[in-house]
């Protein structure tokens, strides 16, 4: 099975997801692991923006329920709130993981709920995680806020969006956590980058996802595609290492 494990829908419309569904099916993905960050994305998102994008993913769930897997976007600024939407959207609705974007570091100690909550689900998180030259945004995670957090729940599954970037770096870090995963998605498709992580953690630990709509898709499986794979590592990171950590 091919799983695209990180994109985003800006709402719930049918054209709107018909153009992720296209975009999927030219690629040949039998899965897309979809999440929303609110029609209108703002770096400290209130309650109703959590609600709202909630909205979208159980609309978009509904409507596609054997394509889309849906991630809940929760913040830790509104805790009640996202231990609610978690109740809602993970222990009796349709989703399969947790989305967490810059409102929070991944080791904010004001997550615990969430996480522990979510391993009691056996529910992995998605975790934006990025380095950027230019200097992070205000509680944007690197990979270097992962190890605390790790270690601090051994029973948590997390996998880092866009390989925190510097994904050489990334990689060395969160290599001696086997609770912790990394995709490729986003960036630029630069030769390399998936040989380059198999030097340092395995081909289970290691996702691919596109970013799209932000990102082509095709572009982006290039990674893996033009990657000198053996066969059973390159299933394990189109889309079966994944599945495992989502049961779908």
């Amino acid at each position: 099975m091919v799983i695209d494990c990180h994109t985003h829908i800006v709402d719930d419309t049918d054209e709107s997801l018909a153009e992720l569904l296209t975009a999927a099916d030219m690629s040949c993905i039998d899965k897309i692991c979809i999440c929303s960050l609110g029609r209108e994305w703002a770096e400290f998102p209130s309650a109703g923006h959590l609600q709202q994008a909630a909205r979208d993913i159980l609309s978009a769930c509904d409507k596609y329920p054997d394509r889309f897997v849906g991630g809940v976007y929760l913040s830790t600024d509104h805790t009640h709130t996202s231990l609610e939407l978690l109740e809602q959207c993970v222990a009796d609705g349709p989703c399969r993981f947790i989305k967490l974007w810059i409102s929070q570091y991944v080791d904010d100690p004001r997550l615990s709920p969430v996480i522990e909550r979510a391993i009691e689900l056996d529910t992995p998180i998605l975790a934006h995680t990025w380095v950027k030259a230019t200097g992070n945004m205000t509680r944007e995670s690197s990979c270097f806020n992962v190890p605390a957090v790790a270690q601090r729940y051994p029973a948590m599954k997390l996998w880092m969006a866009h390989a925190s970037g510097r994904w050489e770096e990334a990689a060395r870090v969160v290599k001696p956590y086997p609770n912790i995963a990394m995709d490729v998605s986003g960036g630029e498709p630069e030769s390399g980058i998936v040989e380059c992580l198999l030097r340092h953690i395995p081909p289970d630990r290691v996702f691919f996802g596109s970013d799209a709509p932000c990102r082509n898709v095709a572009v982006q499986m290039s990674k893996v595609l033009s990657a000198n794979l053996d066969a059973r590592s390159r299933d394990l990171i189109l889309g079966e290492a994944v599945r495992g950590w989502l049961h779908v």
